[in-house]
Order: structure tokens, then C-alpha cells, then sequence
């Protein structure tokens, strides 16, 4: 390996030696995938393909239009925060910028950044890498990740930055990309572990990086303290398997190559192995499988970045060809599913929609048994109906997880419901997510339901004996909802006392008309203590005096 002061002055060279690069050809390495990009996204406009993921984006760029759900949502997950914590630049973005132009230009820019980082930091100077990932990012649109491919964007925009020693501005991409998408700047931090363990001689660039991205990780630290929730996400001993072979399969052909920089490469392979070991490690955690994002985009193109590999060509191609199927495959079958699903079409939910709104009563929510392409957190949601999911796995974590086993009982089934203040249950005659069997088992069998209406493309039942949103924790309280919107509740109560209502508790939660007071249930809903009866209109009020409380007592 080379001593730091070779490394430093290698490091400085790179610059002459991008210089020297035809500017014809950069601009055709960002105009063709651009093309290519733009000519996937007509085509899935054309053939009414959407993106995996879109359902959830749509829907919070629907809440920042309407401006009155920044914070907090009652319609997912018995109300959650759902965009202030995960990333909110992308649908503020969106409401200047068209949303496929954004995509378009992410998605487009992304093999340019990657082949200039390349050259820059590890001496690559083919096309192939760069062109293979143009042609993975033109599949991958069918997961819909959208936010994340801007954020990557970013992250990818900051990396190139500080390899040619512009830490500020690296800084300020890079903390736009935390707050654009989290798992974007996950994936990215891989890339910068990796250049900080190989490259001493860009030390000196990432300590002024570090000290200028400190206020956006602060911001970011106490945004996740401030609005923090339960959330865990899978990650099978398969998933763990698969990302950590990758690394060392990666680590071992560069080490075999006679690659100038195969320590370097080596370490960058290592260094995604040791994440997703690291990650299986944590228990409940929110990433989970998405750790795999690293490979899942960067894969072949990475491995493609080994010069002189050792290993003979009727091992390596297979190789190659596996890995480039591994990040293809799956948005590739959703390109072919999503096709011909009518089930993330407005009309095939408009029925069941007609239903909900002839029986709409602010003193229940609804429970759709989950679409595999989860549009029902769309359109039930965006029509102002509270739905006890929405579309992040992991936020199931904090109410439904009964939903993540596949051994529930009726009983317990129904009990859930019940706890959710659930009347009604949606079943759909589509493909469903993976408790849409035994769900579906249990309506059609247990005698806790009964089937209230039969509508095209639907099955609607009642649960009997529904429990409503207010309950009251003493014999003699009795209340009801009288309204309910994303970000407010307001209750009658016929006397003084205590009431579960069941809404997720946030340290938000103030009563802003009537007399009372908001504490934490154990369940996790609000626990109302009305001090007479009447209305009481409980409200989500995030301001600077509620934050800085919030982050106060948090420690």
C-alpha cells in the first residue's frame, strides 16, 4: 500500500488528470441516462405503471399541500409523524418542481457523480461502471424510492465534492441529503468510511467536513429525538447473508487483482460487509434490510471498478451476471406486476371508498387488509379516512405488530381490531401483503364478523361488538368523537374523568378548548383526563417552546 505522502500527492494529480477528460464525453455520461431515465418514466406514465413506493410519497406531498399535516398525521398507524422524521426536502421540492423532473434529473445524474468519484478517489477511468448503473437506475424506478434516488443524488453530488477538496460545499450536500432521505445518507456514509480508513491524505479535507456537516447532524439527532417513534424493519438471516457475501466476494476479487488500488476498493467492499453484519446486530431496529441499498445500486458497477482482475473469466462473468440479477430482478418483476394490477387504479377502490363515505363515523377508523402494492394508504387516507397502517413496514411496530406474525388467532385478531377502534374491515379481491391470508381466513370463518356489504372488488365486514375511539377508563364516563382530522381530535364528554383515546400519544398533544389534560397511556394512545364534560378538541402544536421542553426532558 502506498505510504501517506505518495497518497497525498496521487491525490493531488487526480484533479489534472479528470481535467484531461473530454467534457463532450461528461456530458454525454449525464444527458444518455438522462434520456434513458426520462424514456422509462414515459413509458411507465403510458402504460399506467407506478413506482413500488409512490403511494406513500404522493400522499405526503398531498399533506404539505393541503399544509396542515407537517408534523403529525391521525391517519396512519392511529396517527404518527410522517414526514418531519423521515425526510421532508423531497416533497417540499415537489411542490415547485414536477415530481418526475426530479426523478428524472436524480436518477440521470447519478452515473456522472459515481464515475467522477470513481476516477477521482480509486483511478477509474472506463465507462462500463458508470453505463451499468445507468442501466440498473432505468429498472430500479420501478420500486418507486424516489426520495431516496434525490437523496443519493446529493449524498454522490457531496462525495465528488470532497474528493476534490470543497468540504463546505460536500457539507452542504450532504446535510440536504440527511434530510431528503435518510438511507440515502446510510449508503453514502459507507462510501465515506471507506474514503476516510483509505485515503490519509484527504484526512485533512473530511475533519473540516466533519466539523462543517456538525449542525446538520445536531439538527438531524434532534429531529429524531424530538419526533421519535417505534419502528423496526425486517432483515432476514438470508438478507444478512446475501449483503455480507457480496462484500467479501467483492473484497476477495479485488484482493486477487492486480488493481493499483485494491487495498482501497478492498476496504470499501469490507466496510459494507461490516454495516450489514453491524446492522443485524442491533435489535429493532428501523434500517434493517435497507442497508442492502449500497449493493442493490451499486453492486455490479462496483465490481466492474476492479482493473486487472485475477479471477478467470468463466468464474468472473458469472459472477457479475449473478450480482447485476440480484439488483435487478425484483424491480424488474414489479415492472411486469404492477402492470397488470388494477389494484393501484383510483376505480377499483372507488366502490369500497363509496361504502366508507355513506358510513363514515368519526367514532371508528378503518382497517383495509393490506394491498400488496399498499395504494389503500392513498386513497382511504388522502379521502380523510383514518386507517389503522399506512405504508412503512416498520412503523407497524408501535400498534400493529400482531400483523407481523403468522400464527395470530381470531381472537387475538379481533382484540387488535377492537384496540384500534376498528368497525368496519376492507378486503380486497386483489393480491395481498403477507397477513392478507390469515386475515382473510379469519373474516371468512370466525363469528366475530359478519359481512356488512359486497361490492365490486371487495368484501366488506363488521366487527361485532366495535370498540369505540373514546373509552372511557371508569364505570360511569361515557364519550364519542365528534371530529377528527390529521392533526386535531375533538371530544364529547357526558362527565369528568379519564378516557383512552385512541390516537398515538405525542408530547405535542395540548387540549386547546375544553378543560382537561393529555398524558401517555400504556398502550401508547392518548390517556385524556377530563376535568368536567363537554367538548374537548385536543390539538398537535409543535412550536419552538414545545420543542425545546421536549428535548429538555428527553434527557
Amino acid at each position: 500500500m502506498s505510504d501517506p505522502a505518495h497518497q497525498a500527492e496521487e491525490g493531488a494529480a487526480r484533479p489534472a488528470a479528470v481535467g484531461r477528460l473530454s467534457r463532450r464525453a461528461l456530458v454525454l455520461l449525464f444527458l444518455l441516462p438522462l434520456a434513458l431515465v426520462a424514456l422509462v418514466t414515459v413509458i411507465m406514465r403510458l402504460r399506467g405503471i407506478v413506482g413500488w413506493d409512490a403511494a406513500a410519497h404522493l400522499y405526503k406531498i398531498a399533506l404539505l399541500n393541503e399544509g396542515t399535516a407537517v408534523f403529525w398525521d391521525n391517519n396512519w398507524y392511529g396517527g404518527a409523524y410522517q414526514i418531519v422524521s423521515y425526510g421532508f426536502i423531497f416533497y417540499w421540492l415537489a411542490q415547485f418542481v414536477s415530481y418526475s423532473v426530479i426523478v428524472i434529473v436524480s436518477a440521470g445524474a447519478l452515473p456522472v457523480l459515481f464515475y467522477l468519484y470513481m476516477r477521482r478517489v480509486y483511478g477509474v477511468t472506463h465507462f462500463l461502471p458508470a453505463i451499468v448503473l445507468a442501466i440498473v437506475l432505468a429498472i430500479y424506478l420501478a420500486n418507486g424510492q424516489d426520495p431516496f434516488l434525490f437523496g443519493l443524488a446529493l449524498m454522490m453530488g457531496g462525495l465528488v465534492l470532497v474528493s476534490y477538496r470543497y468540504p463546505f460545499l460536500a457539507a452542504l450536500s450532504m446535510g440536504f441529503a440527511a434530510f431528503a432521505n435518510p438511507l440515502a445518507a446510510v449508503v453514502g456514509g459507507v462510501f465515506l468510511i471507506a474514503l476516510a480508513a483509505s485515503r490519509p491524505g484527504l484526512r485533512p479535507s473530511l475533519v473540516k467536513l466533519a466539523l462543517y456537516l456538525l449542525p446538520f447532524v445536531v439538527l438531524r439527532v434532534a429531529s429524531t429525538i424530538l419526533f421519535w417513534e417505534p419502528a423496526s424493519y425486517t432483515y432476514s438471516a438470508g438478507e444478512v447473508m446475501g449483503y455480507v457475501v457480496f462484500g467479501v466476494v467483492g473484497a476477495l476479487a479485488t484482493r486477487l487483482s492486480l488493481d493499483p488500488e485494491r487495498r482501497s476498493l478492498e476496504t470499501l467492499f469490507v466496510t459494507f460487509s461490516a454495516a450489514a453484519l453491524l446492522v443485524a446486530f442491533i435489535p429493532g431496529n428501523p434500517l434493517g434490510g435497507n442497508v442492502g441499498r449500497f449493493g442493490l445500486v451499486f453492486g455490479a458497477s462496483l465490481l466492474l471498478c476492479i482493473r486487472d482482475i485475477a479471477l478467470p473469466r468463466r468464474v468472473a462473468v458469472p459472477l457479475l451476471c449473478a450480482i447485476a440479477a440480484g439488483q435487478v430482478l425484483t424491480p424488474a418483476l414489479h415492472y411486469v406486476h404492477v402492470a397488470r394490477d388494477f389494484s393501484t387504479h383510483e376505480e377499483f377502490f372507488a366502490p369500497a371508498l363509496a361504502f366508507a363515505d355513506a358510513h363514515r363515523d368519526p367514532n371508528y377508523r378503518s382497517h383495509v387488509v393490506a394491498l400488496d402494492t399498499h395504494w389503500e394508504a392513498y386513497y382511504f387516507s388522502i379521502n380523510d379516512l383514518p386507517i389503522t397502517r399506512g405504508w412503512y413496514r416498520q412503523d407497524d411496530a408501535r400498534h400493529n405488530d400482531v400483523l407481523g406474525r403468522d400464527d395470530f388467532t381470531a381472537d387475538e385478531y379481533s382484540a387488535w381490531l377492537r384496540s384500534m377502534g376498528v368497525k368496519y374491515v376492507y378486503l380486497p379481491q386483489a393480491p395481498l401483503d403477507r397477513s392478507g391470508d390469515r386475515e382473510t381466513e379469519i373474516l371468512t370463518t370466525s363469528p366475530e364478523f359478519t359481512i356488512a356489504a359486497t361490492v365490486p372488488g371487495w368484501t366488506i365486514y363488521e366487527l361485532r361488538n366495535p370498540e369505540s375511539m373514546v373509552v372511557p377508563l371508569r364505570r360511569n364516563g361515557r364519550g364519542s368523537v365528534v371530529e377528527i382530522d390529521h392533526q386535531a381530535i375533538t371530544v364529547d364528554l357526558k362527565r369528568a374523568g379519564p378516557y383512552q383515546v385512541k390516537v398515538s400519544y405525542s408530547p405535542y398533544w395540548e387540549v386547546t378548548e375544553g378543560a382537561g389534560s393529555v398524558s401517555e397511556g400504556d398502550d401508547g394512545f392518548i390517556v385524556l383526563n377530563g376535568r368536567k364534560g363537554g367538548r374537548v378538541t385536543l390539538q398537535v402544536s409543535v412550536t419552538w417552546k414545545s420543542s425545546w421542553r421536549h428535548l429538555v426532558t428527553a434527557f
